[in-house]
């Protein structure tokens, strides 16, 4: 059978011409140029055609299928990535229940906060006052009542801002409050870590790092106005310089110290803790203040022969002097331990609690002042 591609019209298999336009006929199902016996030649017949476009729709679906997984996958690796976030900076949170922040009506510059925690997470501190921002996180593990006090140095032109940031629902919540500072002075204290800074100290040097807020915590919950120093040393025999930063009431200032103090090689095991005493013992501290040596190191020291001079002279000096150190250098070290300190053994319990044992010793020490 042949048509028309013109109008349309069919004819018979011997016709070549059509009878009403007189143009040259094509067979159903091939092209003009094919008719004619030219290179294109034939073409799918009409049931090829839908063949074809069911392939080509078949292909698109597929297409689509791998497109819609591939989107799929975008959206839940962005939903998981979202949730994880927001675990990390809300659901990590504690929830708490009747947060109470009172001040301390003998000692105003000391709040105490107590709270109930109703399912266990992290807790943050915000204190706020004149220039200066203190902040602390704790992680609370266990559900029930807990109670905390601190005290830092206050500006009574601005008051101290205190809030407790936990989780209430699905968002965090804060329990804000404002106390004013009516003047009343505090006890000064002056804590100087004197910190070994060779290679086997890092462990030690990140953990006053990261105890040094609580530190201060637990002195300052005493009502005293607490600030911490550091001396860094290792052997200036072999040309290392002693670092000093002064005591400030910075504490994130001097955090940062800490993180940022030069680490030294030492040379030979005996350190320069003479040099670092006597360095120390020339430096100048507020007037009136109960000034704390917290000396740490794991080495033996040049010189020895000089330290009962040293620990006259801190006698003499009334600095309140504590040592912490192997437990093997007790016999040398525990006699600079005058005027109420104490001598704590490395190895007897992990570094931080020993931190916190000597911080509640400071302030018990400071409070028979």
């Amino acid at each position: 059978m042949k048509y028309c591609r013109v109008c349309k019209t069919r004819a018979g298999d011997d016709a070549e011409l059509c009878a009403q336009c007189g143009q040259p006929l094509a067979v159903l199902g091939l092209s003009a140029g094919a008719a004619a016996g030219d290179a294109q030649g034939p073409v799918l017949s009409l049931a090829g055609q839908i063949q074809q476009l069911q392939a080509v729709q078949q292909q698109n679906l597929k297409f689509g299928k791998v497109l819609a997984l591939a989107c799929a996958a975008i959206v839940l690796f962005f939903v998981i990535v979202v949730y994880e976030v927001y675990a990390h900076a809300v659901l990590s949170y504690a929830v708490l229940n009747n947060v109470q922040i009172e001040q301390d009506p003998q000692v105003e510059s000391r709040l105490m906060v107590s709270f109930e925690v109703v399912r266990p997470g992290k807790v943050a501190f915000n204190r706020r006052s004149g220039g200066n921002h203190t902040e602390k996180l704790d992680v609370f593990a266990q559900p029930g009542p807990n109670s905390l006090a601190w005290g830092w140095p206050s500006d009574k032109t601005t008051g101290i801002d205190f809030s407790v940031v936990s989780r209430g629902g699905w968002t965090k919540t804060a329990v804000d409050r404002h106390f004013a500072i009516a003047g009343k002075t505090s006890a000064a204290v002056d804590i100087l870590f004197l910190l070994d800074t060779t290679s086997s100290m890092e462990p030690f040097i990140k953990g006053l790092k990261q105890k040094c807020i609580e530190f201060a915590g637990v002195v300052g919950g005493g009502g005293f106005d607490c600030r911490m120093g550091l001396l860094g040393f290792g052997d200036v025999g072999e040309d290392e310089p002693i670092y000093v930063f002064p005591p400030t009431d910075d504490l994130q200032l001097f955090q940062t110290k800490v993180a940022k103090v030069p680490r030294t090689d030492g040379g030979d095991e005996p350190e320069s803790t003479i040099e670092a005493l006597d360095r120390a013992l020339k430096m100048q501290f507020r007037t009136g203040a109960i000034v704390c040596f917290v000396h740490i190191t794991d080495a033996s020291c040049h010189h020895e022969q000089r330290l009962n001079e040293i620990a006259a002279r801190l006698k003499e000096r009334g600095v309140v002097t504590y040592v912490v150190s192997l437990e093997s250098l007790a016999d040398k070290y525990a006699r600079l331990c005058v005027n109420g300190g104490r001598f704590f053994a490395i190895e007897d319990a992990r570094f931080d609690d020993i931190l916190l044992k000597v911080a509640r010793s400071i302030s018990s020490q400071i409070s028979s002042h």
